[in-house]
């Protein structure tokens, strides 16, 4: 098989969001044992719920357009969701340092990954930017706030008092 007709197949049959959701899960694979991933679950649910309502509320709203939808979640990709967001979470907690600095830096670090992986989604097709409504520092601080939303979850939920 040809890399042309590889990627021939992929754009038929929508495969960009589900492989980019597979590439994900194995970033979370290989680097959580079984418990973090346990440990960080509630807080990738969390960036999964939050990332999904403020990309659809993007989209809805004409900022930017998803393209090669294969599974529809309201105006984007389920594997968007399930991939991306939710692995974005479950690193942010595994590697989620103690000193107030260095969480500020693992914020902007992850922000600006995720960008990163938009700006590639871009090249291959699968987003587009309004250029007159969107840029790339305006996704930068849509995760920022996100991930800063994350870490509040992430506080609250851990020191709930337990119950006996």
């Amino acid at each position: 098989m040809s890399i042309d007709s590889a990627q021939s197949f992929i754009y038929t049959y929508k495969l960009l969001w589900p492989i980019l959701a597979l590439l994900t899960w194995l970033l979370i694979i290989f680097t959580c044992s079984f418990r973090q991933f346990l440990h960080a679950l509630p807080i990738g649910i969390w960036t999964m719920i939050i990332g999904g309502v403020l990309e659809n509320f993007f989209i809805v709203f004409k900022f930017w357009q998803e393209n090669l939808i294969s599974i529809p979640v309201g105006e984007l990709d389920l594997f968007v969701v399930i991939g991306p967001f939710f692995t974005i979470g479950v690193i942010f907690v595994r590697f989620l340092p103690s000193n107030p600095w260095g969480k500020v830096f693992l914020i902007l670090l992850l922000s600006v990954l995720a960008t990163g992986i938009e700006l590639i989604a871009i090249e291959l097709g699968m987003l587009k930017y309004t250029e007159t409504r969107w840029i790339e520092l305006y996704s930068i601080a849509a995760y920022t706030i996100g991930l800063m939303s994350a870490q509040g979850f992430y506080y609250i939920y851990y020191n709930l008092p337990k119950k006996h």
